[in-house]
C-alpha cells in the first residue's frame, strides 16, 4: 500500500504543477529529484528513529503524518499565483513548487520502510530475505500504482479526488500497526473529514464565475472561460489547456486578427486545395476557418486528447462542422496514414512552456513532407521571438524547416520582432519561388489581406545560429528558458486573473 501510494503521489504531482509551470521536462525533474530527496532523507531518519523507539506505534504516527501531507497538497498548489510574481526563472518556480508539496510526504514515505523492516526482521539472520520481500511488495505496489494512476485515476476521478482518497488509504494502513484509544481516534477521522471538505470547498470557491467549464483529462487541466472584457478586442471564448490558451473564439463572430484567421493565405501558393490535414485541435478554430473558406475540400482535424474534443463539441460548436476528426498524435497520424495532403498545418506549439519537441525535429519535416502532394504546403505555428536574445526556437526551428522545405515563406504576428509572438512558417512541396512583391500583392487581394500581407517577413538568414533539430538532438526547453524566463509571469498573469477572478 506504501508503494501504491507514493507512486500514485509522484504521478499525480506533475498533473498538479502542470497547469502552473506546464508539463515540461522541468516539471518532471522538478518532482522526480524532490521525490527521491525527501525519500533519501526519511530512509535516514525513520531509520534512526524506529531503531531508538521500535514500536508499532511509532510506524502508526509516519502513516499519519503522511497522510496528513498528502491531504493539503492540492492546497498548497495554491502558493503558485503568488510564487510566479517572483523575480526568479521558471525552473527555480517549478523546484520551489515541487519542494514546498511534495518534499514532506517524500519525507515520510521514506521513514515507513526502514520502520516496517525493523518490524518484520526481529531475527537477524532472516534480515536478507524480509528485507528482499519487502522490497518485492513495495514494487508491485509501485507497479500497480502507476498503472491505475496514469490509466484511470487522473482522467476518471481527477488529482485532487485522487491523492485525498491516498491520504485515507495512508491512513486506513497505519492502524494496521497502532489503534488509538476508541476517543482519539474518532477525534482524529472528524479532522480528517474536515480536512477533505474544506480541500473540496477551497477548490470551488477560488474559481472565477467567469469559469464555466474545468475539468482535468490524460493530458491537460482543461479550462473554459468567457472573456467579456474584450482582451483579444472582442468578448470571446477562451480554451486554457493547462495555463496556456488554445483556442479563443469571438462572441459576434468578428475577426480577431490571431494566427487561425491566416488561413486563406494559402491559396495564393496553391490554388486547388482539395485535402487537408490540422494538427491539433484545442477549439477546432483553424479548421472551422478552413471548412469555411476552402469549401469543398475533404479536412481531417487531429486532436491528441480525446477530452479535448468532447470539450470542443460541447462549448465551441464543433458539432456544427462537417469535417473530420481523429484522436492521436500527430505524428502516428501521419506513420499510419499514407494520404497525400494539398495542406497540412501543424497547430500543436501555441505553447512555450510544454513544446512537442517530436514535432520540431528534422525527421519529423521529412514525414511531413511525403505526405504532400506535388506543390503542396506544409505550415506550422509556433511562440517565439523573430529576432534578439529570445529567438532561440524560431532560429533552430527555421533552420529545421527549411532543411526540407527551402520554398519557405514567414509570417510574424508581433509588431516587435524582439517580442514574444505567434510565427507562421509555410513551406511549399515545390521550386517555384514566388518573388515576396508578387506574393504580397496576390494576398492583398484576399480578405483581410491588407492585414494578412503585413504579416510577410523576409527569410534571409533567419535561420542564422540556430541548430538542426533532429529525434537524437531536439533542446527545445534549453532553446525556449530565455523566452520562458522574459515572459511565464506576464503570460499567466491573465490565466491567473481569468480563473481567480483578480
Amino acid at each position: 500500500m506504501t508503494g501504491f501510494s507514493l507512486m500514485t503521489v509522484e504521478l499525480t504531482a506533475a498533473r498538479i504543477l502542470a497547469p502552473y509551470v506546464g508539463a515540461s521536462v522541468y516539471t518532471w525533474t522538478s518532482v522526480i529529484g524532490v521525490v527521491l530527496l525527501g525519500y533519501s532523507i526519511g530512509s535516514y531518519f525513520g531509520g534512526y528513529w524506529i531503531d531508538k523507539y521500535p514500536s508499532g506505534r511509532l510506524v502508526f504516527y509516519f502513516f499519519s503524518a503522511a497522510a496528513f501531507l498528502v491531504a493539503i497538497i492540492p492546497l498548497l498548489s495554491f502558493l503558485s499565483p503568488f510564487l510566479v510574481k517572483a523575480d526568479i526563472s521558471i525552473a527555480a518556480i517549478t523546484v520551489i513548487l515541487s519542494a514546498v508539496s511534495f518534499l514532506a510526504p517524500s519525507f515520510c514515505f521514506g521513514a515507513i520502510y526502514p520502520a516496517l523492516l525493523k518490524i518484520y526482521s526481529q531475527n537477524s539472520f532472516d534480515i536478507g530475505k524480509n528485507s528482499g520481500l519487502l522490497s518485492a511488495w513495495w514494487s508491485i505496489g509501485s507497479i500497480l500504482g502507476t498503472f491505475l494512476t496514469g490509466f484511470y485515476f487522473i482522467s476518471f476521478i481527477g488529482t485532487v479526488a485522487t491523492v485525498l482518497i491516498i491520504s485515507v488509504v495512508l491512513f486506513l494502513t497505519g492502524l494496521f500497526f497502532y489503534r488509538p484509544p476508541t476517543f482519539n481516534l474518532l477525534g482524529i477521522i472528524v479532522l480528517f473529514i474536515i480536512l477533505l471538505a474544506a480541500v473540496f470547498e477551497i477548490k470551488k470557491i477560488t474559481l472565477s464565475s467567469k469559469v464555466i467549464f474545468s475539468r482535468e483529462s490524460d493530458y491537460y487541466k482543461i479550462t473554459v472561460i468567457d472573456d467579456f472584457s474584450g482582451y483579444l478586442g472582442s468578448p470571446a471564448r477562451l480554451l486554457f489547456l493547462d495555463a496556456d490558451m488554445h483556442g479563443a473564439e469571438s462572441f459576434d463572430g468578428r475577426n480577431l486578427d490571431i494566427y487561425p484567421e491566416i488561413s486563406p493565405v494559402f491559396t495564393v501558393f496553391n490554388s486547388d486545395i482539395k485535402n487537408i490535414l490540422a494538427i491539433g485541435g484545442g477549439s477546432y478554430y483553424m479548421p472551422k476557418l478552413m471548412s469555411r473558406f476552402y469549401k469543398n475540400a475533404d479536412i481531417t482535424a487531429v486532436e491528441i486528447d480525446p477530452a479535448v474534443e468532447k470539450t470542443a463539441k460541447e462549448f465551441f460548436g464543433l458539432n456544427s462542422f462537417s469535417f473530420k476528426t481523429a484522436v492521436s498524435d500527430g505524428r502516428v497520424f501521419l506513420q499510419k496514414n499514407n494520404r497525400q495532403y494539398d495542406l497540412i498545418f501543424t497547430d500543436a506549439f501555441n505553447s512555450f512552456l510544454s513544446v512537442p519537441w517530436h514535432l520540431t525535429t528534422d525527421e519529423f519535416n521529412q514525414l511531413v513532407k511525403s505526405r504532400l502532394a506535388e506543390n503542396g504546403v506544409y505550415a506550422v505555428n509556433i511562440i517565439s521571438s523573430f529576432r534578439g536574445k529570445n529567438s532561440g526556437l524560431f532560429k533552430s526551428f527555421y533552420a529545421t524547416f527549411a532543411k526540407t522545405f527551402p520554398n519557405n515563406y514567414i509570417f510574424s504576428y508581433g509588431s516587435d520582432d524582439f517580442v514574444m509572438q505567434n510565427i507562421v512558417l509555410a513551406g511549399v512541396n515545390s521550386g517555384q519561388k514566388i518573388v515576396v512583391e508578387d506574393l504580397t500583392e496576390k494576398i492583398k487581394q484576399l480578405e483581410n489581406g491588407e492585414f494578412l500581407a503585413s504579416l510577410l517577413k523576409p527569410g534571409q538568414s533567419a535561420g542564422r545560429g540556430g541548430v538542426i533539430l533532429t529525434d537524437d538532438f531536439a533542446p527545445v526547453e534549453n532553446l525556449m528558458r530565455p523566452l520562458v524566463d522574459a515572459y511565464f509571469k506576464s503570460d499567466t498573469a491573465l490565466y491567473y486573473s481569468l480563473l481567480f477572478g483578480s
